[in-house]
């Protein structure tokens, strides 16, 4: 409910004549006054956010666009967030949570092609702050919308080994190295196979299936080098 006594409309009037005048900041003040009086209002809350925009405060820009893209995401109009979190991280590039949020809004629309942009973005400002955990993070976002990525499955499993997560990172590899071959990838399974056995030289299963990826390329040499390492050899 608006205070005893204000105006809305009056109120609205000379914001805009501001506006005319271009006088943004008294403008903003303005608009400012019915916000408080109506926090509801998102189309004062947008024309805030374009104002400051203009009058370069980009933080209070961010800001007032977030509250927006919020709102419209809390009642359901994901399309309107979306557009309003689009129009967000234009005018601010190194907002990397609402870049997030933009990827999580995709998401949710079933863009998962633009999600995985977005989340890209994101877990890349992580690895250059060497925030390998939380880049990690993101990469399992990004794996969870397209499984069968196998550069993307190598890029996390490089990634764990960095942070010491040897066994996530050889599961990894693997299945990297068991997608590429079922592909017939065979060159690159073979690379990442080899990932595998840095971490685990005794992995019966990359040594099996190295030795397989050696007959089939024709050569029975490297095969039975690769075989005669399993260790159960006797039992399988």
């Amino acid at each position: 409910m608006l205070g005893f006594g204000f105006n809305k409309n009056k109120v609205l009037a000379n914001a805009e004549r501001y506006v005319q005048q271009g006088k943004l900041q008294n403008a903003i003040t303005e608009y400012e006054k019915i916000i408080k009086a109506d926090p509801k209002d998102l189309t004062v809350l947008n024309t805030i956010g374009d104002l400051y925009a203009r009058v370069g405060q980009v933080t209070q820009a961010t800001e007032y666009f977030k509250k927006v893209g919020d709102r419209y995401s809390a009642e359901g109009f994901t399309v309107k967030a979306i557009a309003m979190y689009k129009k967000l991280t234009k005018l601010n590039t190194s907002a990397f949570d609402c870049v997030q949020r933009l990827a999580e809004l995709y998401t949710q629309q079933g863009l998962y092609s633009d999600a995985r942009a977005q989340y890209l973005l994101v877990a890349e400002h992580h690895m250059r702050q060497n925030e390998l955990q939380d880049a990690a993070r993101i990469f399992q976002r990004v794996l969870e919308l397209d499984p069968e990525n196998s550069a993307m499955q190598n890029k996390l499993a490089d990634l764990y080994e960095r942070v010491g997560n040897r066994d996530e990172a050889r599961n990894l590899f693997f299945r990297s190295a068991d997608s590429l071959y079922s592909r017939g990838q065979l060159p690159q399974a073979d690379e990442a196979l080899a990932r595998v056995l840095t971490l685990d030289a005794k992995n019966s299963r990359a040594l099996m299936l190295r030795g397989q990826i050696a007959m089939e390329s024709g050569d029975a040499e490297s095969a039975i080098k690769w075989l005669a390492q399993v260790v159960d050899l006797e039992t399988n």
